[in-house]
């Protein structure tokens, strides 16, 4: 039984969700699908949106048979000891994977555009330090935190705002020109950036409330985040030519650098810090899910033991890509595995449960 002062509301894990889609992808997102979708990447965005609702829905539904247990505690029940066992490893590896994903392309923005001589480890070490104080903590005081730094988000929104000045909305049309094939492309790009939603499997039986209020809750977080990209995706086809966006690597950062204010000069920096706090955020998410996988493989409770363990996985792992060329490897592969993890495994064991007819205690709550 969960002890009530561990649990979180139904808005806490809202803005838990959020905070785990929310991060790098904001600055590559944009370049990635334009080079595939090109004026229509928005397009590609609003469809992976849809595909994440999709999937948040098959995860509830696949909760909701055991509102008492996260993901870890009914594996066995579906799959029996050695196979639930085999899936609890993949789901850490791909926790474990996503999170040191995420930091090697923070690594090397910053390293572009702050720190250029800075060894890497450096950077990768003082955020997983950052991340591992709190992932060690319990999803309460996690959620938190992110209720916290939530707000810095739209601090991020307004600065890329004020970019509509230069705007060309004529650089979107004519809409659809990619082709309905280029837009699919870009969608499966996306996703990428839009997974996060998987925290209702290890949170759900952590947030009080019904099963109803938990899945407006981790809609409202898809869609949100959805808008957010949607936005800065829109942003950069309507500021930039297309000849442009070929070549700019990181068009937000380019965009938000053009901008002057009174007051403030170079403006990017400032939205780079209040950046790295929103992918601190992030890597706490995936620090915290890859920490609960290693506990319960191991047949522990508790999984602050095995934070500084993960983070020390992580951190190695994030050292080995050093080139573009081992990067787009390794976003390859943890593409598939995180498509795996999160799209056939989750649709499989609920089918799974009701075909035997496997439910928690509580199955029918809701």
């Amino acid at each position: 039984m969960i002890a009530a002062k561990e649990k979180i509301t139904a808005g806490q894990f809202m803005i838990v969700v959020i905070q785990a889609q929310i991060g790098v992808g904001i600055l590559f997102l944009p370049s990635s699908v334009e080079s595939v979708a090109r004026n229509d990447a928005w397009i590609s965005i609003l469809l992976a949106g849809m595909a994440a609702l999709l999937l948040s829905v098959v995860m509830w539904g696949l909760n909701r048979r055991f509102p008492t247990m996260t993901l870890f505690e009914f594996l066995p029940k579906l799959l029996g000891k050695f196979a639930g066992k085999i899936v609890q490893i993949f789901y850490g590896l791909a926790f474990i994977l996503e999170c040191s994903m995420v930091l090697v392309l923070f690594t090397d923005v910053v390293r572009d555009w702050i720190f250029p001589i800075t060894p890497r480890w450096v950077i990768l070490g003082l955020m997983l330090a950052t991340a591992l104080y709190m992932a060690r903590e319990n999803i309460r005081l996690i959620a938190r935190f992110f209720v916290l730094t939530f707000g810095l988000i739209f601090v991020l929104i307004l600065i890329a705002a004020y970019a509509y000045k230069d705007a060309n909305i004529l650089y979107i049309l004519p809409i659809n020109e990619s082709g309905i094939s280029n837009v699919l492309k870009g969608m499966l790009r996306s996703m990428n950036s839009l997974y996060g939603f998987e925290m209702i499997l290890l949170c759900y039986p952590y947030v009080k409330g019904g099963s109803k209020g938990i899945l407006k809750a981790t809609l409202f977080a898809c869609v949100f985040s959805t808008l957010v990209y949607s936005f800065m995706v829109f942003m950069c086809l309507i500021v930039f030519s297309p000849e442009e966006l070929k070549i700019i690597p990181q068009p937000v950062l380019y965009m938000v650098k053009a901008l002057s204010f009174t007051v403030i000069e170079r403006a990017d920096l400032y939205f780079l810090t209040i950046w790295t706090v929103v992918v601190i955020t992030t890597v706490m998410a995936y620090l915290y899910m890859g920490a609960k996988a290693v506990a319960s493989i191991f047949g522990k409770k508790k999984h602050a033991g095995a934070v500084p363990y993960v983070a020390l996985l992580i951190l190695c792992i994030s050292l080995y890509p050093h080139d573009q060329e081992l990067i787009n490897k390794m976003q390859i592969i943890v593409g598939i595995i995180a498509a795996i993890a999160l799209v056939v495994l989750p649709f499989l064991l609920l089918c799974i449960s009701y075909l035997f007819r496997i439910k928690g205690k509580e199955g029918a709550e809701g």
